[in-house]
């Protein structure tokens, strides 16, 4: 390990003196400072005619950014695949013509990626950074601005290089108008913010959004993973940022090799006919595990990693948790993908717990937790045939809780309803 860090010093110094040494080079009216990577790529960085020295100074340290953000996810994390990288893109899918990423500093509200086509497959890779970018922290209340500019160009960086693998799932940013726009947004934003925290920055993945309200409209802003733990009963094709710490589950879990696979898998399917239960089977094959229990472990880890003391912590909020009301108990409903906590204390009333699903549907997930002052425990439970679970709770632990963790595997919401006795 220490080796490694040696290795990834030396070559981060190495950049660093690099982009301070090189040159600026006339380019017409603007000017330019780039940076050759290993790989044969160009970061290049483009100044607006009249620039000022301290101008200069915000665009080397644009230079670094982007080449220290590129070494992280190419090099790194392994998005390097032959035909799929930016380097190596296959000329039959998508690729950039000049294998250049052109970085400007323009008259822009907030940074983003844009792939600008330019005839059939090909097509130029730029970002967007405001010339003001001072103004820009300001409004947008940036923390830790010597962590967010790295952080900003790792975000964009990924979407460029994920482009090369799978064009067919554009974000909203890439693309407003494009039939795509926001379906595939929990994969590629929610991977771009996870991408934000590898490099060190952890404000905008642990944000909680907000919900503000502006004239006659609602603007829901959704943030990052505490906006997943929030409102963890969301579908699919409404995730977005928050998602990000769906990405950070399966790469301490399985791994970034796991998460670069099942990016260039998703090149094989139709964006526009393909449902979110299509794309979620392409990762649960590509991890190995049946699609169900990929969503059990998962809500275990978001309620593990969340609402245990002692657990990870690090900033997240605990997962919103819902009381049993009633001993008839509510119809509730679990929209697509999405995810429902429970939490009962025992051993006092009830003595049992009734689930049932509606039109006895059998394809909701249940997962039993248990958790006392001494430890936690969990088990899956199998819906049975007409769409019921019973939970005898007499034998359970003095002094414990209960919690039912739920999810949907299925590209409907499913109905149910849970009673005590």
């Amino acid at each position: 390990m220490w080796r490694t860090l040696k290795r990834k010093t030396g070559l981060w110094a190495t950049i660093i003196l690099i982009i301070v040494a090189y040159p600026t080079q006339a380019i017409g009216d603007a000017r330019l400072l780039q940076e050759k990577m290993r790989d044969g790529v160009l970061l290049k960085v483009h100044l607006p005619e009249g620039y000022t020295e301290e101008g200069y100074g915000y665009a080397r340290d644009v230079l670094q950014a982007a080449c220290l953000g590129y070494n992280e996810i190419v090099f790194h994390q392994g998005f390097n695949r032959q035909g799929y990288s930016f380097a190596s893109a296959n000329r039959f899918f998508a690729y950039d013509s000049d294998r250049a990423i052109d970085i400007f500093i323009a008259d822009v509200e907030a940074p983003f990626a844009w792939m600008q086509i330019e005839d059939g497959l090909k097509y130029k890779a730029e970002i967007y950074l405001p010339v003001d970018y001072q103004e820009y922290r300001r409004r947008y209340k940036i923390v830790h601005p010597e962590l967010e500019l790295k952080a900003n160009l790792t975000h964009e960086l990924l979407h460029i290089i994920t482009y090369s693998y799978n064009r067919n799932m554009q974000t909203t940013s890439q693309g407003s108008a494009s039939l795509t726009s926001s379906r595939w947004d929990w994969y590629n934003e929610g991977l771009a913010r996870y991408f934000e925290s590898l490099v060190g920055y952890q404000d905008e993945f642990l944000s909680a959004g907000y919900r503000e309200k502006c004239g006659d409209k609602i603007i829901v802003y959704k943030g990052g993973v505490n906006y997943f733990l929030t409102y963890p009963d969301k579908p699919l094709e409404q995730r977005k940022y928050d998602f990000a710490l769906f990405w950070k589950y399966l790469h301490q879990n399985y791994g970034m090799d796991k998460i670069e696979e099942i990016s260039f898998k998703f090149r094989q399917l139709d964006p526009l006919s393909c449902s979110n239960q299509e794309a979620m089977e392409v990762i649960a094959q590509t991890l190995e595990v049946p699609l169900e229990s990929l969503l059990r472990n998962f809500s275990l880890y978001v309620y593990r990693a969340s609402s245990l003391p002692g657990e990870e912590g690090n900033g997240l909020k605990p997962v919103f948790i819902s009381k049993i009301t009633g001993r008839r108990g509510e119809a509730h409903s679990i929209c697509s993908f999405g995810f429902d906590f429970y939490e009962i204390d025992l051993p006092e009333e009830p003595k049992a717990i009734e689930l049932e699903t509606l039109n006895g549907r059998q394809n909701l997930n249940c997962l039993l937790g248990i958790r006392s002052a001494f430890n936690s425990s969990s088990m899956p439970v199998e819906i049975g045939g007409q769409g019921k679970i019973k939970i005898d709770t007499t034998y359970l632990p003095q002094n414990s809780k209960m919690i039912i963790m739920l999810s949907n595997p299925t590209d409907e919401a499913i109905g149910y309803r849970i009673s005590s006795n």
